[in-house]
């Protein structure tokens, strides 16, 4: 079975960590986030993945090369004409299935259970604000509606970003029609409408409720997932580190970093990156960022310190 990873976009809401990484190699709780969506596909034997890639896609490629027993397929998408156009790239004209992960979400669940189904599958998850999601609604088992960020949601069921569809030709044709006919949300192509569009020529669609998912494509989302991910294990802690007099707690310490006199808590220090001195909470620090002197709040989770490079 192909799975398809869509990882082109530029990371704007991360920002600056996204100035020279792409989005979904940021650390989360030890490793790049997309090696948190690559590995469990590994363990159900799926050995084929189709990476769509754009902002530094080439570090993509580099980073893949750890996996040398999987099939990597690249699609560069040098224009961002939505996520439905993204995976159309990767998908072939075949009757063959195919899962798709959105390369910013990290998924805890049983991943051969959400693929051993004979109809299509989404994974969703009920949200307390869906007018910022794509909504299904739902009769009975099956999938009824779909709207890609309803003004009024008929429920609180948002697609989560997890997709499994039984046959890659169904979705190309629908994505294809959406193109042929310009059909688009907020001047995109979108995966949901294409999903619409199944529902209408026939397709059948299950939910697969997801209690797990951890958002990486936000600030305090990849900080909530850091802890959530650390919560059994304390810390990650690279080698070639140097902690001196510091209790940390809930941390991911990249290569080359430094900790002195300080007590951290949730806190991501990204490769090269310093802490003299200081309490920390619920934090990004950057590359090559050296912070001093500073006493968080557990509430103030945005302020940069002092930085070198």
């Amino acid at each position: 079975m192909k799975a398809i990873i869509p990882v082109a976009g530029s990371g704007t809401r991360l920002l600056p960590f996204t100035d020279h990484i792409q989005k979904c190699l940021l650390t989360v709780a030890g490793k790049p986030i997309l090696a948190h969506i690559i590995e469990p596909l590994l363990e159900i034997g799926i050995d084929e993945i189709t990476l769509i890639t754009g902002h530094f896609g080439d570090q993509v490629v580099q980073f893949t090369r750890q996996y040398p027993k999987v099939k990597f397929q690249f699609c560069q998408q040098d224009k961002r004409r939505g996520l439905g156009h993204a995976i159309r790239m990767g998908l072939s004209m075949d009757d063959h299935p195919a899962l798709i992960i959105l390369g910013d979400s990290i998924f805890l669940l049983d991943y051969q259970e959400f693929i051993s189904h004979p109809v299509n599958r989404i994974g969703v998850q009920a949200v307390e604000n869906p007018e910022r999601f794509g909504i299904i609604d739902i009769e009975g088992e099956r999938i009824i509606q779909f709207l890609e960020k309803p003004v009024t949601p008929p429920t609180n069921l948002a697609i989560s970003g997890i997709y499994y569809f039984i046959s890659q030709r169904e979705l190309a044709i629908s994505i294809d029609y959406l193109i042929r006919n310009n059909i688009t949300t907020k001047g995109e192509y979108q995966l949901t409408d294409a999903m619409a569009r199944m529902l209408e020529t026939g397709s059948i669609f299950t939910p697969f409720n997801i209690s797990d998912w951890l958002d990486c494509g936000l600030y305090d989302t990849i900080l909530a997932t850091n802890k959530k991910l650390l919560l059994n294990k304390n810390n990650v802690i690279s080698p070639g580190t140097d902690i001196t007099n510091s209790r940390i707690n809930s941390c991911s310490v990249g290569d080359r970093c430094r900790v002195v006199n300080s007590t951290l808590d949730n806190v991501i220090l990204l490769p090269g990156s310093q802490v003299l001195d200081s309490i920390l909470f619920d934090r990004i620090v950057n590359f090559n960022e050296v912070v001093a002197n500073i006493n968080d709040h557990p509430t103030m989770k945005h302020s940069t310190g002092n930085m070198t490079k």
